[in-house]
């Protein structure tokens, strides 16, 4: 049997390519609370308040177990939703659910775009486009569990226009895509990238009187509307238009070098930084002059999920880009099917323009390659989410023309001539500045920016988050967020914006621990779900053994793992703690139905 389901737009299942009656609104509301977390457990009581905005009824828990057994008998497959405490789980296949399909699609092509590849990220994100039918579950009633989660599709299928508008451009389509950019800002007027790119479209036709009345507009709506002025970016895209200034001009897209004349993407498409960069001066210089110091060595980034470590790498390379007329290479590691050096390296000579056939198969034979075709110029390199020393030792060293920047969770400790770089948090001031520049400054409680700030422990992808949510939400007050952000229970789900998650970069380190072999990294698996279980958020050796009733050397080793994946920081000598945000996630873990067959 063959079955299909469909968020964006109005709620749909398909049986065999024939639509499927899905019954009562709150029906639907369920299934589409199940959808929206496929493959996982979502409890009843996060059900209820999907289904019911005011106080649910004292039959709600009943009522649950009625659109349940209604919504399995609907889907024709009994094994499809299954109870499993404390909730229900929709098992849903690869290639059945919309969503991911489209979250897919947009992944590919912003990372082809980002690697200076527009045909390529045209045909991905128009495919992610294609896969919308309308507003994100529409026909769905919208309470106060489901809105925030629904609004944050809208918001990526926001993102795919921008991207798309902005492969078009690199392609030279100005005059073709005009059309569609009145029509798409006519319908988004509070995104500026799109009014960005109708005015860069507007002058490279050689209407600047467009692009200048375009800039208008937006600026009258964003004042209007949201009692704000147009951002730097889009000023400054102003200002070069009224200047006239050549950088304006279209620039030829990129043709695929041959095997003999490889070109960095770099040369193609500058690298940009996701987000604003707040509150990372001294760090950012520090990369900088390490990347362009006259001895060569590797600059390492390291710290915990969600501190900012893509972003501050991305944003030196860009500054340092100028040094390298050999081109910027950039590859993250995570989105490789197998992350190993041979793969590293097959990616990076894709990237200067070897086909698939030409790369040999062979690792030596590959950094050879490698060697050769940068062998002309400068080469920086920037490595992403790398797991371990062995995926760069091939790489690091083995040439004195190119340089690496690395980012990663871990301390690459075992590499040679690295410069190591720790990331903390922000500080408190630099918080509530990225907040601000997100969701705008007229939304600024500083009080209440303060609680929202710690309540996300001053962690740049946790901020980038509420800052996207209460930029879209404007109905919701800083206080109103804060007080949503204080329950516990529901912290991580707010902290979710489509691809973007707080839970989704936590389940990486997460695995990477499960994943571990030996005593050590077991006792740490076991150590983490008993500090889940009892909210603690630190402790020392002397408490871990406790907790696993072992010895302190035992319960040591197993510190020591946790520290090493950043699950846990050291604070002083025998003292280990984890943030607020990884307490609530351990508490999800211990309590998670299938962590029992991973226990001691």
């Amino acid at each position: 049997m063959n079955l299909r389901f469909g968020l964006l737009g109005p709620v749909q299942v398909r049986r065999n390519d024939r639509p499927v009656p899905l019954g009562t609104p709150k029906q639907r509301a369920l299934l589409t609370a199940l959808l929206l977390e496929p493959n996982r457990v979502v409890s009843i009581d996060r059900l209820i308040m999907a289904l019911w905005d005011e106080e649910p009824p004292c039959s709600a828990v009943a009522n649950v177990r009625t659109y349940v057994n209604r919504l399995r008998s609907t889907l024709g497959e009994g094994d499809r939703l299954t109870a499993r405490p404390p909730g229900y789980v929709l098992a849903v296949r690869a290639g059945e659910l919309d969503v991911a399909e489209f979250a897919d699609a947009l992944r590919q092509g912003r990372r082809s775009l980002s690697a200076g590849r527009p045909e390529e990220a045209l045909r991905h994100l128009s495919s992610a486009l294609a896969r919308w039918r309308g507003a994100p579950a529409e026909d769905v009633p919208r309470s106060a569990a489901l809105g925030p989660r629904l609004d944050a599709l809208a918001e990526q299928r926001c993102l795919a226009l921008e991207a798309l508008a902005e492969a078009r451009l690199m392609l030279g389509e100005h005059a073709d895509v005009l059309a569609e950019l009145h029509e798409t800002v006519a319908a988004h007027p509070t995104r500026e990238r799109l009014w960005g790119a109708l005015m860069l479209a507007s002058y490279r036709t050689g209407d600047p009187a467009a692009a200048l009345a375009a800039y208008g507009q937006a600026r009258a709506f964003l004042a209007q509307e949201l009692g704000v002025e147009p951002g730097p970016e889009l000023a400054e895209l102003h200002r070069s238009i009224l200047n006239r200034d050549p950088a304006l001009r279209a620039v030829p897209a990129p043709s695929a070098p041959g095997p003999s004349r490889p070109a960095p993407t770099s040369k193609a498409a500058p690298l940009t930084a996701p987000g604003c960069l707040v509150g990372r001066d001294l760090e950012l210089k520090e990369v900088v002059a390490a990347i362009t110091a006259s001895a060569p060595r590797p600059v390492a980034v390291h710290g915990p999920a969600g501190v900012g470590k893509s972003a501050l790498a991305l944003a030196a390379v860009r500054a340092a880009a100028p040094h390298f007329p050999g081109g910027v290479l950039h590859v993250d590691l995570r989105a490789l099917p197998r992350p190993g050096a041979y793969e590293t390296l097959a990616r990076l000579l894709s990237l200067l323009g070897l086909a698939d056939d030409e790369i040999a198969p062979d690792l030596d034979d590959a950094a050879l390659q490698f060697r050769t075709a940068t062998a002309a110029g400068r080469v920086l390199v920037l490595l992403d989410n790398v797991t371990g020393e062995g995926q760069l030792r091939p790489l690091v060293g083995a040439s004195p023309d190119y340089r690496f920047v690395i980012t990663s969770r871990t301390v690459l400790a075992a590499l040679d001539d690295v410069d190591h770089l720790p990331l903390a948090p922000l500080t408190d001031d630099a918080a509530c500045e990225l907040l601000a520049r997100l969701c705008g400054r007229d939304r600024i409680d500083p009080e209440q920016v303060r609680r929202v700030t710690r309540l996300c422990d001053n962690l740049p992808l946790a901020l980038r988050i509420a800052g996207k949510r209460l930029a879209v939400r404007r109905e919701w007050t800083m206080a109103a967020f804060a007080d949503m952000l204080a329950d516990e229970e529901h912290r991580l789900d707010l902290l979710t914006c489509g691809d973007l998650s707080v839970r989704g970069a936590l389940d990486l380190d997460y695995q990477a621990l499960r994943q571990c072999g030996g005593t050590a990294a077991g006792s740490a698996l076991a150590l983490f779900h008993r500090l889940g279980e009892r909210g603690m958020a630190g402790c020392g050796p002397a408490a871990a053994a406790e907790l696993l009733g072992c010895d302190r050397r035992t319960a040591s080793a197993a510190l020591g793992v946790l520290a090493d994946l950043r699950l846990m920081e050291p604070l002083t000598l025998g003292h280990y703690r984890m943030n607020g945000l990884t307490r609530l996630y351990a508490a999800q873990m211990a309590s998670c139905p299938d962590r029992r067959a991973h226990r001691d």
